[in-house]
């Protein structure tokens, strides 16, 4: 998550904090965490899920670019997020098969819907707040089955 701010006299936001779940080295996965498994629900066919993390410890990077290519500040801050997003509605029903050996090898099944989404995020004496669930929209979502990697063979 970032966050940014608008000082006074100035046309374009400033980045004050960049929070992101994972450290980059040497774990080799950035923005990806795991979560409980009842952290997730789910009923693909009627196109509904959702997810949900609860005080989930993050670090603040301060920048986007602190976060990609360091270095990060030192000590590296830390805070948490919580958040929910629902998946509702069918929209569309996507099949994909993509066995191009390059760019592809994977295949899935997906349903477009909307989503909606609140969170909050407290770092130090800074405490984020999104606007409820209930007044959020998405122009694109989905949800789906995919298989890749090995779980996907291209012979």
């Amino acid at each position: 998550m970032d966050v940014y701010q608008l000082r006074a006299g100035d046309q374009t936001p400033t980045q004050i904090h960049d929070l992101n779940p994972s450290q980059f080295s040497p774990l080799g996965l950035f923005w990806t965490i795991q979560l409980p498994d009842d952290s997730v629900e789910i009923q693909l066919g009627k196109g509904s899920a959702t997810l949900q993390g609860s005080d989930v410890p993050v670090f603040d990077y301060g920048t986007l670019v602190n976060a990609l290519f360091g270095p990060p500040p030192s000590p590296l801050p830390t805070g948490t997020v919580s958040f929910t997003v629902v998946w509702s509605g069918v929209g569309q029903r996507v099949n994909i098969r993509n066995t191009d050996p390059t760019y592809g090898g994977f295949a899935g099944e997906f349903i477009r819907n909307t989503a909606q989404m609140e969170w909050t995020a407290t770092v130090g004496d800074y405490r984020f707040t999104s606007d409820p669930l209930a007044t959020s929209s998405s122009a694109f979502a989905e949800i789906g089955h995919e298989r890749n990697g090995s779980f996907y063979p291209l012979g």
